[in-house]
């Protein structure tokens, strides 16, 4: 019997997450006032994830991929029935696909103006958050929001398929690029099976399902880019699909220096153009599909900006300083998070990236720096993370890296949901949310800056030697 158990060891850790998963049914709706009980499920959810993530990790006995991708569509599917209520997001895709539907513009109106009032309904209309808002979801989404109304007329469980079918593509494409940068294939259950992504996708049925498979691609076009040359239809490639989960969610932009600045196998700097000028095309021509006159296709982007939930300790200094200083308090996020984004853009333009692997890997800092100078942070604005973490967590030796901290913060930025249990900020929650993180990266830092000056020393050491 133990021998078994050793043997399918994974496999008995999906059977046990599937009750867990299946309690989310039992108990029905979350919101309002009845989130308690998300936490045990989720973090029982997140201990069973840390488990299979060694199993895989230790590699004692290589795991079956299509285990892997079984359990992950099951979990998925488990959730389907579920009713979206850790978040409303999902109504306004149905409502925007609707008003497309009837042959309007979606950034035209707000969703409670007079000349909508004959497609509100109870089911969709009256479930919508910021209904004196025009939507904010860029024209990406809205061509899928529009095309899954078609085939799903006002359907929740429509929508769901969609994001689920997403995430499980872009599993599909990162166990293509685990391959073709040689490592285990296995890795892609660090992803699939991240309880964070299943409730945020097959329970919540978020946006952000539909851009994880195009910068996936894009790590795996440029994963298979010729090293010795510049390939035209490589860079233009990855500027398409970056363009497209530009389209989708604006934020995949901060990848493109990232992936745009890398040397060749002989360490020469080649001009890349195709990338950024097929980058912008593709927004471009996104956008041409929606700008008319008197529509505004960013919506309440202006709003949100100025917005705030789950502020970290360190954002919430700022925050609490600047008043006083009179300096609005979303400066840094608004501001701020551009500034060193663009900052850390010319330094990878100036020093590009050795290799194809370092260049996808260079995208966590941005991302990092997105994530953690933020005011305004959601649970799943952590998803595209994921990919990158399972490039690069390692728990058999132990790694302290960026790999690990973002893993670590997949599970705890779930606490931020305790603002649901009375409408109040937990400031207990907000330290086990972030503190770990800080802790993690403040290791990391110091590690990958000690193995910089020890290998500076060496090099020092033998140039000096006869």
């Amino acid at each position: 019997m133990l021998r078994w158990l050793r043997a399918h060891s994974l496999v008995l850790v999906g059977l046990l997450a599937l009750p867990l998963y299946l309690a989310v049914l039992a108990h029905g709706d979350f919101r309002p006032r009845r989130m308690e009980p998300f936490f045990p499920i989720f973090f029982g959810l997140f201990a069973l994830y840390v488990l299979a993530c060694y199993i895989v990790l230790a590699r004692r006995r290589t795991p079956s991929i299509p285990i892997i991708f079984l359990f992950a569509a099951l979990f998925n599917a488990t959730l389907i029935p579920s009713r979206p209520t850790l978040s409303d997001d999902m109504y306004r895709y149905v409502w925007d696909g609707r008003v497309q539907a009837a042959g309007i513009n979606p950034y035209r109106y707000a969703a409670n103006a007079p000349q909508l009032f004959d497609l509100r309904d109870d089911d969709i209309w009256g479930h919508m958050n910021r209904l004196n808002a025009v939507t904010i979801y860029p024209p990406g989404a809205q061509v899928i929001f529009a095309a899954t109304w078609r085939l799903f007329p006002d359907s929740i469980l429509g929508i769901k398929l969609v994001m689920i079918s997403a995430t499980l593509l872009a599993g599909w494409l990162l166990l293509r690029l685990l391959r073709a940068l040689d490592q285990p294939p296995e890795r892609v259950l660090i992803f699939l099976w991240n309880p964070l992504l299943i409730f945020e996708i097959a329970h919540s049925a978020h946006v952000d399902a539909l851009y994880l498979p195009l910068i996936v691609g894009a790590f795996l076009i440029r994963a298979r880019t010729p090293a010795d040359r510049v390939d035209w239809r490589y860079e233009a490639g990855i500027g398409v699909l970056l363009g497209l989960g530009v389209l989708v969610k604006l934020y995949p932009a901060i990848l493109a220096p990232c992936l745009w600045s890398v040397y060749d196998s002989l360490g020469r700097r080649r001009l890349r153009l195709a990338l950024p000028v097929t980058l912008a095309i593709t927004v471009a021509a996104g956008y041409a599909l929606y700008i008319v006159p008197g529509v505004n296709t960013l919506g309440f982007l202006s709003t949100y900006g100025r917005e705030f939930f789950n502020i970290s300790p360190l954002m919430r200094l700022f925050t609490n300083w600047s008043p006083a200083h009179r300096i609005g308090w979303w400066t840094l996020g608004n501001y701020g998070v551009p500034l060193l984004i663009a900052l850390l853009s010319i330094v990878f333009l100036v020093f590009p990236a050795r290799t194809a692997r370092s260049a996808i890997l260079r995208c966590a800092l941005p991302i990092g720096v997105y994530l953690l100078i933020n005011h305004n942070l959601f649970s799943w604005y952590i998803l595209w993370l994921l990919p990158l973490i399972a490039l690069t967590l390692q728990l058999r030796p132990l790694r302290f890296n960026l790999g690990l901290a973002g893993w670590v913060f997949t599970g705890t930025i779930a606490l931020s949901y305790t603002f649901f249990i009375n409408g109040i900020e937990q400031a207990w929650a907000l330290s086990l949310e972030f503190i770990p993180v800080y802790a993690l990266l403040a290791l990391a830092g110091s590690i990958g800056v000690r193995r910089v000056w020890l290998n500076h020393r060496v090099q020092t050491f033998t140039r000096k030697t006869p």
